[in-house]
């Protein structure tokens, strides 16, 4: 059975739907329905629902657009094909609420056992919050530039809607050079957008890139990213709270790489994140990768953490004005515990004003100690990182208003309980 699938708002009887070819077939020992296969080919312009029990394949680079909010429900299985992704373009917007018990999960059409990083694009939400680009706003990289690639505004409170319990897998789809996407590309999103229980997992690119906006996330997990696990720039002032991010020896750059504006270190708004909590794991076995690397006048919060296995170093703050971005606390850093980040943990550079890292980590005051966090396993299949160590289970800060602050332990997961990641992740090799 094939036919148009729209959605019945009104809205979408007068404007139409995107080009959606369902399939529908019914099992043959008790007559329910079983998936129902849908094909989307072309944008998304009026309001769309994408119902639980559905298998939806993006064939293209899919566009919502104008006013229109597409709607995903549990259980749904987005499949992309080499060259798609889904856009949510800014004024539009993606209300994707899975559940523990039954995430949505945005992966590759090809057959399990023949999948890889960088077959489709992955998700990227576009909003219209303050970045620092001149002019106030820009065009996504990874898309051709026009009104579908616009991001950037001054409604810092917007939305760009909403993603629970999601995971995204073999994203990062090269369009051409230094043209790719993402797992998840998050443009000029503002603060009532909500991120939470998201995976990122085996993307070509960044796991998670934030250009600009307000837009806060919390229990993120970043897994087998090949460049950088965490990226931000052009104003990114967000909160984070409860990240766990794992490196693999083949692949992978930096756990985080973190810029204000390239060619203009100083723009405002100056990117800025808070992060608590947060679970940095690189490979151990990799010469090239490094724990964080905050460059080009970014700022960065960070407190409550745990950062071990970065042979390149744990922490490097990059540039001229190191020191007096430190000075007045847009970079602060405190409660970290570091373990087996190789010979120089913290790299001094010939362009940060002989700032001595080493020296600023070295404060025991500040909270920095170095303790093996014991985590029950590192496997990249099934990683477990509760730790064994109690020196890590406590002796962290307070978090602030906006953060749970029950959480005063090193590290993204509590030191008892299930962890956030239960249930509804997973750690495919292809």
């Amino acid at each position: 059975m094939k036919h148009l699938v729209c959605s019945l708002s009104l809205l979408a009887l007068l404007s139409g739907c995107s080009e959606e070819e369902s399939t529908s077939t019914e099992t043959a020992d008790t007559g329910t329905p079983a998936a129902t296969e849908i094909t989307v080919s072309s944008d998304i312009t009026a309001d769309t629902t994408w119902a639980s029990g559905s298998i939806v394949t993006l064939s293209a680079l899919i566009v919502v657009t104008g006013n229109a909010t597409l709607t995903i429900e549990p259980g749904v299985v987005v499949k992309g094909d080499n060259g798609s992704a889904l856009v949510i373009s800014r004024g539009a917007k993606l209300n994707a609420a899975g559940t523990a018990a039954s995430p949505i999960i945005f992966t590759s059409s090809k057959p399990e056992g023949s999948r890889a990083s960088g077959d489709w694009g992955g998700v990227v939400l576009l909003g219209a919050a303050s970045i620092n680009l001149a002019g106030g706003e820009g065009n996504i990289e990874g898309m051709p530039a026009g009104a579908a690639s616009l991001y950037g505004g001054t409604d810092d409170a917007s939305s760009c809607g909403s993603l629970t319990y999601v995971r995204i897998e073999f994203a990062g789809y090269v369009f051409g050079t230094d043209n790719e996407l993402n797992g998840l590309t998050v443009g000029g999103c503002g603060s009532a957008t909500e991120l939470d229980f998201i995976q990122s997992h085996l993307g070509k690119d960044d796991g998670v890139e934030f250009f600009g906006g307000t837009a806060s996330i919390k229990h993120l997990l970043i897994t087998q990213a090949a460049d950088d696990s965490l990226d931000f720039d052009q104003g990114w002032r967000g909160n984070v709270q409860f990240l766990a991010i794992q490196q693999s020896a083949s692949v992978g750059d930096k756990a985080i790489e973190g810029d204000n504006l390239k060619d203009v270190v100083d723009s405002t708004p100056r990117s800025r994140p808070t992060i608590f909590n947060a679970t940095f794991v690189g490979s151990g076995a990799n010469a090239e990768q490094g724990g964080l690397h905050i460059r080009r006048g970014a700022g960065l919060v960070l407190k409550n953490s745990l950062i071990t296995g970065f042979q390149a170093g744990a922490i490097d703050l990059d540039g001229a004005t190191v020191s007096t971005l430190v000075g007045d606390s847009t970079l602060d850093f405190s409660n970290i515990a570091f373990f087996g980040n190789g010979a120089d943990q913290f790299p001094a550079d010939d362009n940060d004003a002989d700032f001595d890292e080493a020296a600023y980590f070295g404060d025991a005051a500040k909270g920095f100690v170095a303790v093996d966090p014991q985590f029950a396993s590192t496997s990249l299949t099934a990683p477990d990182f509760a730790t064994g160590n109690t020196a890590v289970e406590s002796g962290g800060a307070t978090p602030p208003a906006g953060f749970d602050a029950t959480a005063t332990y090193h590290g993204a997961f509590a030191p008892t309980g299930a962890a956030w990641t239960a249930g509804w992740t997973s750690f495919p090799a292809n």
